[in-house]
This record gives C-alpha cells, sequence and structure tokens, in this order.
C-alpha cells in the first residue's frame, strides 16, 4: 500500500506541507516518479518508529490500516470512514497521553481534540446512515430478483 502526503498528514494531524519537508530533508523516504509523492507503507513505519516517540508503534499500526481494504470495498463513503476513525484514534491517542500525564497540552488545544473527536463521531453516524440507506436498497433489489426468479421458474 502506498499514501500520498495528504493521506500521511490526514493520519498524522500535521500540515501536508510537514510531510513534503520530511520527504525533501530525507527523513521520509517517497517515490515522486508519477509526478507526487507516494510513501510505502513500510517506508512511513520506518519514519514513525524512528521518530522514536513511545507511540511511534501505535501511530504506525493506525497509519497502515487506516485504509486497507476498505479503499477497495467502498471508494467514498467507507474510505472516508476510514480517515474519520484513524484522525479520531489518533486525536484519542494523543488525549490518552494527557490524561495519563505523558504530555500536557492548554485548555484550547484539549478542546480542540474534543471536538475533533466529537466531528469524526458525528460524521461516521452520517455516514453509517448512508450505509444503512444503501442496505435497504441492495436488500429490496435482491428481493424483486428472487421474485422475478420465482416467477421464471413457475410453469
Amino acid at each position: 500500500m502506498e499514501f500520498t502526503t495528504y493521506e500521511i498528514a490526514y493520519r498524522l494531524n500535521v500540515s501536508e506541507e510537514s510531510v513534503r519537508r520530511w520527504i525533501r530533508t530525507g527523513q521520509l523516504k517517497a517515490d515522486d516518479s508519477s509526478g507526487k509523492y507516494l510513501v510505502k507503507e513500510e517506508d512511513l513505519q520506518a519514519f514513525l518508529s524512528r521518530r522514536g516517540s513511545r507511540t511511534g508503534k501505535a501511530v504506525s499500526w493506525l497509519a497502515s490500516i487506516g485504509g486497507a481494504g476498505v479503499r477497495a470495498a467502498a471508494p467514498g463513503v467507507a474510505y472516508a470512514a476510514s480517515n474519520l476513525a484513524t484522525t479520531a484514534a489518533l486525536s484519542g491517542l494523543k488525549l490518552y497521553k494527557v490524561l495519563s500525564g505523558i504530555e500536557t497540552v492548554g485548555a484550547d488545544e484539549l478542546s480542540v481534540m474534543i471536538d475533533e473527536i466529537d466531528k469524526s463521531i458525528s460524521s461516521l453516524q452520517e455516514n453509517l446512515q448512508i450505509i444503512l440507506e444503501q442496505k435497504e436498497k441492495i436488500e429490496s433489489g435482491i428481493s424483486e430478483l428472487k421474485e422475478i426468479r420465482e416467477k421464471l421458474l413457475r410453469p
């Protein structure tokens, strides 16, 4: 799996320029033969591990699973849900670090973190509603096809 600078920035809650700077300075390996930077999953994991934070493994795990399998299943809604879940998880990870005393933040930053999680929850609920509506349409289509099949099998 490969990630764009946007996907990495989104998952790690940093600016896309930060990701490009890591690439330009050689900290993060990327391929730009297609005209845009693409980072292999293993290179992203290695970069995150080298950062030396206690959360390196957790962050690399979150980054690696963010779109795996979901992208192919339903590129629109499911991929957006995946990004939102990853962002919420990363914010939650930072919140955990704050609550456990590993890291300190001001009240404003804490409020922003909670707002991000609330937005993610709301967006995921909206996406779930869309998926449930699609499920109903698919089930209806299956029922119609079964009825047609039964009519065709009758003598």
